[in-house]
């Protein structure tokens, strides 16, 4: 209804007033609760646990009989991701089915797997659901026998109170973690250790043998020059005894018998000193080395049983 006051028309009517009276109240209502919460999304969730490693999902702080169990829910899984980081990187979520992506038909584990993977695969994450009762762990550091072995073990604690529980839970995830990699140094220091032991046992097994067996060849060449050494001087006596005329036959012989176990003689002491290390790494050049050694006093020594045949000749 209109109604005119004089010339003026007063636009004032009854249902203007009530709708306008209805404007200022939905107003004083935003002034006195405050702005509206955003619903939480599943990129929301993905972004607190790359960065702060847990995250409490708006619906389920909420949700009012959860939260008197669970009033310090957020700080207790706060603090156990920072607690247990030393043993493992564990990731802790708390989530209603509201924060699923669709395309999961709120399938929490089937969710859970692919968030571990988006957070590109951290030690553990423990995705807890209160709604649909559900208690997931996801990890490549342990195995699925074992996962499910956790959640066994924390069933109770999980079912009484779900802070305690999801607490419990990370905390056996961290230490079978710490545990395994720890059991798993200890097993690889015992195999290094083990090779370590056995490629010295096999090194110096070879530096043995092979020192061992120069030393019977060197043996059997040094015998051959001690022979060599006693016709020298033996052949050498019996030059004495012949007459200046006749020694002039010998004499060139004796000298390229003499020279010959002179040159061998030094060969052989250098031989002597070749260390096993040498000869494990030129073996075959030091084996050619002491047989042309050996042939060399042995060409000395019938060089000097033809002196010594030429001697006895020219006696009377």
């Amino acid at each position: 209804m209109v109604i005119r006051s004089g010339s003026r028309v007063n636009i004032f009517g009854s249902k203007s007033i009530a709708a306008l009276l209805a404007v200022l109240m939905g107003f004083a209502l935003l002034a006195f609760w405050g702005p509206v919460a955003k619903a939480d999304t599943s990129d929301d969730l993905a972004r607190a646990l790359a960065g702060q490693k847990y995250y409490v999902s708006s619906d389920v702080k909420a949700n009012t009989s959860f939260m008197a169990r669970n009033g310090n829910i957020e700080s207790s899984i706060k603090d156990e991701v920072n607690k247990v980081k030393g043993k493992a990187d564990t990731r802790i979520a708390v989530i209603t089915n509201a924060i699923i992506p669709s395309q999961f038909g709120g399938n929490t584990d089937s969710y859970g797997n692919f968030l571990y993977n988006t957070l590109s695969k951290p030690d553990v994450l423990i995705l807890v659901n209160p709604q649909a009762q559900k208690f997931s762990i996801f990890s490549d550091a342990l195995t699925a026998n074992e996962r499910q072995q956790l959640i066994s073990e924390t069933s109770a604690a999980l079912t009484a109170n779900e802070t305690n529980g999801t607490v419990q839970l990370a905390d056996k995830a961290a230490d079978k973690i710490s545990g395994g990699r720890t059991g798993s140094l200890i097993t690889t220091i015992v195999v290094v250790l083990v090779v370590i032991i056995a490629v010295v046992g096999l090194a110096a097994f070879l530096l043995i043998s092979t020192r061992n067996k120069w030393k019977q060849r060197l043996n059997g060449v040094e015998q051959i020059a001690n022979q060599v050494s006693d016709q020298v001087v033996k052949v050498s006596d019996d030059i004495n005894f012949l007459p200046d005329g006749a020694r002039a036959a010998t004499d060139a012989e004796f000298g390229t018998a003499t020279r010959n176990f002179s040159e061998a003689n030094t060969k052989l002491s250098e031989l002597r000193g070749v260390s096993p290390v040498q000869l494990l790494l030129k073996g075959a050049d030091y084996d050619r080395q002491l047989n042309l050694t050996a042939a060399q006093f042995q060409e000395a020594g019938r060089s000097l049983n033809r002196v010594g045949e030429q001697v006895r000749r020219a006696l009377p």
